[in-house]
């Protein structure tokens, strides 16, 4: 202030006394002062208004009440995942369907947020109940609310109940079971679901397993027919009919233990109102007769005598699978439908594993049956006397029988021609032999395995024989059934038989079947056992050994990484084992590479990936499940 307020005098800008009237002059108020006395306020309240914000409670809304004036509102909903999530590897996509009593809400989340839900395992699951907070999209015709804080996302899941497959009914939508059953089919209605039976003594149920639950989880289990299994899932409802939907393949557990698929009954015991329920019977077979569709039976319990009918397939399913054969006499159990035919029972088996011959009676014991034989299993012309047998793999043969000598009373005889004739010689075809000018022809090739790949749908083997190199292909189908498929390894000497072909310039040979490819003489070579905590960047391309417990697993579109961990004798080591999943489901008992803890022993490849090493197996055998806690 530059004038004395009291008489207007000049008196300059300093604060004091005027010195013509007396008056007491005050001087300005510092900027500076101003200033920080802003920011103090400016802090005080952002700290007060973050208090406020970290205690508000976010509102939580029933769906029905969400509208147009609500678009990107923060809010939270409650209820049910009513459907199965939807994810997609690729793009990081989850989406899941949420409901409560007044309505139905989508949920999505993306990338950031996803990655930390499928890592922490937080990933709803049908019938698990929701607390979800996110930011609402609203628009004309479609609700949804975006996941924007991973830990706004709570799941409560029920504690699973024991139940038979049978006691499980429409009404029962939502409810947590375990079940066990024996896999009776494993079928894909179409691309992205694959629906496996299930059948205990009570019933049959579907358990539905879809390509985003498959991603979702870390391993994906190797089932087959015949198989035991436990199952974690929840009640679901497609079209009126009953399915299980389990929340991870984790929950999918293949048993050591049989699970019985029917309740043992006496012959005496089965009536017409019995039709259509499962049965198991034992007892003595006392005819067979072969017609046009199949095989029907006498079995005998000693209580009474009913009808087995094995249908064609079946039957030939069986004489496949089987060492023991069906003559009169034999032992057997069979399980199976009871049906009424002409006012008569009958015992329908559904699968040849439905069957079992438990002993045979001794040549001089059993008689003959009848000789006719289905078509398919009659060979042209003939004039000698050969048994006829259904003839395993070689890795199952029993031991040679003596030669037979004619008996009054024969086994099982069929009358055959056959031409003796020498053993043919094999012309083997030289790789380096093989040209262009080739491709399309068949050829039977043999070499050394000096090099091995995988990809999606089967498995490539470099051959060496000393004076060329080819590619042996082996797509899936014909590799699952190779019996040397095991011993088909670096350093093996294979012969194949197959049809030339040519892949972007390089010339390979395609074996038709598995029987066209056979190892003549088995691999020596062995990887190093290393230690984990040993392997470095200098060793990128070794191939080594190691073993190791499992610390965890992570799922990938198209493979999954193993962590290993070994306790070194300086310090324990960890390393990550990259399997592809074509390798994953032909490794033998791959659901201990989810178990933690499991002991596993892998042969692969060092490589480095973003800096990082890691392990890749090539093949099935490659890797080895040797304990699961």
């Amino acid at each position: 202030m530059s004038h004395c307020p009291s008489c207007g005098q000049y008196v300059g800008g300093s604060p004091g006394t005027c010195t013509y009237c007396g008056a007491r002059i005050t001087g300005r108020i510092s900027i500076r002062l101003v200033k920080l006395a802003a920011i103090a306020l400016t802090t005080v309240g952002l700290a007060v208004l973050w208090w406020f914000a970290r205690r508000a409670e976010i509102p939580t809304l029933p769906i029905s009440q969400i509208g147009a004036t609500m678009n990107l509102a923060y809010v939270q909903v409650e209820g049910r995942c009513t459907r199965p999530p939807s994810y997609d590897p690729q793009t990081e996509y989850l989406g899941f369907w949420v409901a409560d009593d007044t309505g139905e809400l989508y949920v999505t989340a993306y990338r950031n947020e996803t990655r930390s839900l499928v890592e922490e395992g937080r990933v709803p699951a049908l019938g698990d109940k929701v607390a979800v907070a996110g930011t609402l999209r609203v628009r004309d015709d479609f609700r949804s609310l975006t996941v924007n804080v991973p830990g706004d996302l709570k799941i409560a899941r029920a504690k699973a109940q024991a139940s038979p497959l049978g006691a499980i009914t429409p009404d029962q939508v939502y409810r947590r079971v375990r079940v066990r059953g024996q896999v009776r089919q494993v079928v894909e209605p179409y691309a992205g679901l694959t629906l496996i039976t299930l059948r205990d003594e009570t019933g049959t149920l579907d358990v539905a397993l879809s390509d985003d639950l498959v991603a979702l989880s870390p391993v994906s289990p190797v089932l087959k027919t015949g198989q035991a299994v436990e199952v974690v899932a929840t009640v679901s409802r497609y079209q009126g009919e009953v399915q299980l939907v389990p929340a991870s393949l984790d929950h999918v557990l293949p048993l050591d233990d049989e699970v019985p698929i029917a309740v043992n009954r006496f012959v005496t015991e089965l009536s017409p109102e019995d039709a259509g329920a499962w049965v198991t019977l034992r007892g003595a077979v006392t005819t067979l007769d072969l017609f046009s569709k199949g095989l029907k039976l006498r079995l005998d319990d000693g209580t009474g005598a009913v009808t087995v009918l094995l249908w064609q397939d079946v039957y030939d399913e069986f004489l496949r699978r089987s060492i023991l054969e069906l003559v009169p006499g034999a032992e057997i159990e069979v399980h199976g439908e009871l049906a009424k035919y002409r006012g008569e029972l009958e015992v329908i088996p559904e699968l040849a594993d439905d069957v079992c011959v438990l002993a045979t009676p001794s040549p001089q014991t059993a008689t003959p049956w009848s000789t006719r034989l289905p078509p398919t299993h009659v060979p042209p012309t003939s004039t000698a006397l050969v048994e006829s047998t259904s003839l395993p793999p070689p890795s199952v043969l029993p031991t040679p029988r003596p030669t037979l000598e004619p008996s009054p009373v024969p086994t099982r005889t069929v009358l055959v021609t056959a031409e003796v004739s020498p053993t043919p010689r094999v012309d083997l075809t030289p790789l380096r032999a093989i040209g262009p000018d080739h491709v399309g022809q068949e050829v039977t090739v043999e070499g050394d395995v000096v090099g091995a790949d995988s990809f999606s749908h089967g498995f490539r083997f470099t051959l060496d024989d000393g004076g060329g190199r080819i590619v042996l292909l082996m797509w899936h189908d014909v590799y699952d059934e190779c019996w040397d498929r095991v011993q088909i390894r670096l350093g093996a000497t294979v012969r194949a038989t197959g049809q030339v072909s040519q892949y972007e310039g390089q010339l390979q040979v395609e074996p038709r079947f598995g029987g066209d490819v056979r190892v003549t003489r088995a691999s020596n070579l062995r990887a190093p056992l290393r230690e984990i905590g040993s392997i470095a960047a200098a060793d990128q391309g070794q191939r080594v050994m190691i073993e190791g417990q499992v610390v965890r697993t992570e799922g990938l579109p198209s493979a999954v990484k193993v962590f290993l961990r070994d306790d070194g004798p300086e310090a324990p080591g960890e390393i990550p084992v990259l399997v592809w999943r074509n390798v994953l489901e032909r490794v033998v008992d791959n659901v201990g590479l989810g178990t933690p803890d499991s002991r596993v022993r892998v042969v692969g490849t060092v490589q480095i990936y973003r800096s990082n090493l890691e392990i890749v197996p090539v093949l099935p055998t490659d890797v080895t499940v040797l304990e699961i806690p």
